[in-house]
């Protein structure tokens, strides 16, 4: 076991946008005459196997059942919790293999492309489930740091003790309550499910880093997470998919199907979302621009930006701050 947290996802802050602008244009100028129009227009508008990228819907709910494995990569604007029992979870998550052990939580923002690998753990662990939006998250007020961690794409994985223990019976009453149609017990549900979150933060603390890697003992994997990993530390810049098979020394058909394989997606889809879930960041935590957003997300131009977002969050990028901006920065802390 070793500390993690999501090191190789660091987000630009609005003071970075100019140095980030002068770095893009860097990048062109030694970059873009290398390829051909079909590839650059696939940098400019992002538009290659997005729709292998499942967008799930945000909604609250709560569930039980064994492990399984993912057909592709996913997403869902909703902070989702799994407690762990039996064996570990293991995740593709941003770019990062992550383990949820037994005997553990798992927090993580799931707007962040991930899929539970194919492996024998998945299959014999049993899990409690839980959703939250996004956008009841943020109204509870909880503490800054929290919510930054979440938000930059950095799982918090605890175990549970004492002071901060979480059962399975408790996901068992929360999914009667939200399935019975009272408006009464809902609130009770969600009552609940926010002391039981704030505990179990205020017991693990964040001081140091929650989340744990496995190790890859497939070479397939191993390349697979390499390639995973630049695209997250670098979706910002103009970068292909060839430049993606590139940084795991691989062909790039090769690297394509692979990576396929492996994440259940396209490089090109699984760059998009991770734009994506930055620019809904950007404008939850900032008061950039949408013209200045699209940038620093790493899209192409303004209107690739505007049409590719609101296709997959189902509104458009004015509409997503508005219903969430507010709350993300009015909350006390």
């Amino acid at each position: 076991m070793r500390p993690s947290g999501l090191a190789l996802f660091q987000p630009y802050e609005l003071k970075d946008l100019e140095s980030l602008r002068m770095g893009r244009a860097k990048f062109r100028e030694t970059k873009v005459g290398t390829r051909s129009h079909a590839e650059q227009s696939l940098v400019e508008h992002g538009s290659v196997g997005q729709s292998q990228v499942e967008v799930h819907p945000s909604e609250l709910k709560c569930w039980q059942g064994n492990g399984y494995a993912m057909r592709g990569a996913h997403r869902h604007d909703d902070i989702e919790v799994n407690l762990v029992d039996r064996a570990p979870l293991k995740y593709m998550f941003g770019g990062t293999p992550v383990e949820v052990r037994p005997g553990h939580v798992g927090l993580f923002w799931a707007a962040m492309p991930h899929r539970l690998i194919d492996c024998p753990e998945n299959w014999n662990s049993y899990v409690c489930w839980l959703h939250i939006p996004l956008g009841t998250i943020l109204n509870w007020g909880l503490p800054e740091t929290v919510v930054s961690h979440l938000l930059r794409g950095r799982p918090i994985l605890c175990a549970t003790g004492e002071s901060n223990r979480i059962e399975p019976a408790d996901f068992g009453h929360w999914s009667r309550d939200l399935a019975s149609g009272s408006d009464e017990l809902r609130q009770v549900a969600l009552l609940e499910i926010q002391a039981r979150i704030r505990r179990l933060i205020h017991g693990a603390g964040l001081t140091t880093r929650l989340s744990y890697e496995w190790t890859a003992t497939d070479d397939g994997v191993r390349h697979a997470t390499a390639m995973a990993q630049f695209a997250a530390t670098h979706f910002r810049e103009p970068i292909t998919a060839t430049d993606v098979a590139s940084s795991a020394h691989l062909h790039p058909n090769y690297a394509m199907t692979l990576f396929h394989q492996v994440l259940g997606t396209t490089i090109g889809a699984y760059l998009t979302q991770c734009r994506v879930a930055e620019a809904q960041r950007l404008l939850i935590t900032t008061h950039a621009t949408t013209s200045e957003i699209a940038a620093a997300a790493g899209f192409g131009s303004q209107s690739a930006f505007y049409a590719t977002f609101t296709r997959i969050c189902g509104q458009p990028p004015g509409a997503y701050r508005r219903a969430h901006h507010h709350v993300a920065t009015t909350n006390p802390t």
